[in-house]
């Protein structure tokens, strides 16, 4: 196809896989409905109102089960949660279903009724098209939807000696659509993208610090929050703790504000690193910085926080040349039961200064009555 998917950063990639997912299964959703619909009135106009030189009542209602398992399928999964399969795998089977139904009616009537074969092109345009709308996530999608079951189609039709010309002129609208139709879901495809990707920076940017790549203060009260709320629900403990960069002003007023910045950045990685992945971290402002450890208790707490005061301590940070070995101290308050956020913050800032005031580089941990 002439129109790329343009790549989604590997930060955001689970986040783009939902989006996906939600964007697929409302049209899978919407297409079992359309295909009810459209397979009904098909009986309803077709068996009803045509005759028909050879029988093919029975035959035609085996051919439709399989679309018609689907749709249930899909409304199973939407209503009941079963089968918890992926969207796409309904879009699948519902694109090859349809196209293997249309098609197999084709060969049909080609075979038994061949007079009124040139008329069911319109037929088939619509049937393709929609199989084509079910390949929305690649065009190797389509292929596997519409291009296989087209092949097995005409190679059933050379071995049965079906009138080859006459299905490719039925065929030629369907495929002229089939053509605008996957270049139109590839553009669809790209703006999906491009939104998802502007979507997400622009998210980025009023949650994000832009030096540290840290959450800010803004983005991490939520978190904070939420947290709180289910220990408060659970009566479950959780911690804070408040880390300050030791003579950060030294290294400022030494090396200027651009090797600050580097120490900073390198900080937060450091500290980012000894974190496990339920835990959040954020620049709380200037050289401070906030983490969130839901579940833990103080012991736990302040092992953590040890772990990143070592961390930061034991590698100097080379900056231009000169190595310098920055420390940091850390206050570490356990949630007490009914306590509010804010007092929370502010036991964790006392422990914080306590540790300042005896001595630096260390983890003192805030009393509950603090």
């Amino acid at each position: 196809m002439a129109v790329s998917r343009p790549a989604v950063p590997m930060k955001w990639q689970a986040a783009f896989e939902s989006y996906q997912e939600r964007m697929e299964a409302a049209l899978a959703y919407a297409g079992a409905w359309l295909l009810l619909a459209t397979v009904f009135l098909y009986h309803l106009t077709h068996t009803h109102f045509h005759q028909h030189a050879a029988d093919l009542g029975n035959l035609e209602m085996i051919l439709r089960i399989p679309l018609m398992v689907t749709i249930g399928l899909a409304f199973s999964a939407r209503w009941i949660g079963f089968p918890r399969w992926p969207a796409r795998y309904f879009l699948r089977l519902m694109g090859i279903c349809l196209s293997g139904l249309a098609l197999s009616l084709l060969f049909l009537f080609a075979l038994y009724e061949p007079i009124i074969v040139a008329q069911i092109s319109d037929s088939m345009t619509i049937a393709l098209f929609g199989a084509t709308i079910m390949g929305l996530r690649s065009f190797r999608e389509w292929l596997l939807i519409v291009a296989l079951p087209l092949a097995i189609f005409l190679i059933a039709a050379v071995v049965a000696g079906l009138p080859i010309m006459t299905l490719v002129a039925v065929l030629i609208a369907p495929a002229l659509l089939m053509f605008v139709t996957c270049i139109l879901m590839a553009f669809v495809r790209k703006v999906a993208v491009d939104g998802f990707i502007a979507r997400e920076s622009v998210k980025e940017v009023a949650t994000t610090d832009p030096l540290t790549g840290l959450l800010n203060r803004r983005a991490f009260m939520p978190l904070l929050q939420q947290e709180h709320a289910r220990a408060m629900r659970a009566e479950a403990p959780f911690s804070v703790i408040l880390a300050d960069l030791d003579k950060f002003k030294k290294v400022n007023d030494t090396w200027g504000h651009e090797a600050g910045d580097d120490v900073l950045k390198e900080v937060a990685a450091r500290m980012r690193d000894c974190l496990r992945k339920q835990d959040a971290l954020c620049r709380w402002g200037g050289e401070e910085f906030l983490i969130l450890l839901p579940g833990t208790d103080a012991e736990g707490a302040r092992v953590v926080a040890e772990k990143c005061r070592e961390q930061i301590q034991e590698t100097p940070i080379n900056m231009h040349g000169v190595h310098h070995t920055q420390t940091v101290s850390l206050g570490v308050a356990v949630f007490g039961q009914g306590e509010a956020i804010d007092h929370l913050v502010n036991r964790a800032d006392g422990a914080l200064y306590q540790a300042k005031q005896n001595g630096r580089n260390r983890v003192e941990l805030a009393g509950y009555g603090n």
